[in-house]
């Protein structure tokens, strides 16, 4: 099955966002399909924070519509989406362990009670700390958290997993080792995924596209195809060419200069 024929998951239409008469968000259109890990750049206060607020269910748009496999959000008769959540910080319980954590995460899905152990051991060891299962977080490494706030986000079945900047907050070594564990589980499980980020690199890397967004109020610039096929490299002097074309592409959406583009780049 190509891209093209693979179901909808997640789709915005003339979606705006405003607090009073402060518009946030001018207009966004796309469509996310299954198994698509899709990027979203964009600069500081663009808007970012108010759009995955909205496609996490959590506010109604201004205007537009949200549809989640073709089932528009926020109507009457509509029921939140079931989703995953990555945060920048891991927000697990430090009083409950691993696998407390994921069991209360189980307990808010329609996942049987019965199938919770199962699931539980077959995604911590997809992500390599099966053996953290009994460990309270705050004795697990940063990498080693926010790993299992991925296992998390995959373990309820999600119609699509959200994440903001998950790795931000990691030293570069630890981050590469996710971003690589991240494409194969994502590659495994045919999650689909809408990736924000503020790093060129980590999303050409990552993602099967990027959203690159305009300044605030955030309307879509362009919808950017990643053109390499996987695995890659995330030295790849392939990936820095596309990194260069994105870093030239966003000089005029973003407001930037020849030396404000260099120190992007």
């Amino acid at each position: 099955m190509t891209q093209e024929t693979r179901p909808s998951i997640l789709k915005c239409e003339d979606l705006g966002v405003s607090y009073g008469a402060v518009p946030a968000v001018g207009r966004l259109d796309f469509d996310i399909r299954k198994g698509e890990f899709v990027a979203i750049l964009g600069p500081s206060g663009c808007g970012k924070s108010s759009m995955l607020n909205v496609i996490s269910g959590l506010r109604a748009p201004t205007r537009g519509r949200v549809h989640v496999k073709d089932q528009e959000l926020f109507t009457p008769a509509s029921k939140p989406p079931r989703l995953g959540y990555v945060f920048q910080s891991h927000r697990l319980l430090p009083w409950r362990t691993v696998r407390q954590n994921l069991e209360i995460a189980l307990a808010a899905s329609e996942v049987p009670r019965r199938d919770w152990e199962a699931r539980i051991d077959e995604i911590l060891s997809i992500l390599h700390i099966a053996q953290f299962k009994d460990a309270w977080p705050m004795r697990l490494s940063g990498g080693q958290r926010q790993r299992v706030s991925i296992a998390r986000a995959l373990l309820v079945d999600p119609a699509y997993i959200l994440m903001d900047e998950p790795l931000s907050t990691l030293d570069e070594v630890t981050a590469r080792s996710l971003r690589q564990e991240l494409t194969g589980i994502c590659q495994r499980t045919d999650a689909t995924v809408v990736f924000v980020t503020h790093s060129i690199r980590e999303a050409v890397y990552l993602a099967d596209r990027i959203l690159i967004l305009t300044r605030g109020p955030a309307e879509i610039f362009e919808d950017y195809t990643v053109p390499l096929e996987r695995p890659r490299d995330y030295d790849d002097a392939r990936i820095s060419e596309v990194e260069a074309d994105i870093v030239r592409r966003v000089q005029a959406p973003w407001g930037l200069s020849v030396e404000k583009e260099k120190a992007v780049a």
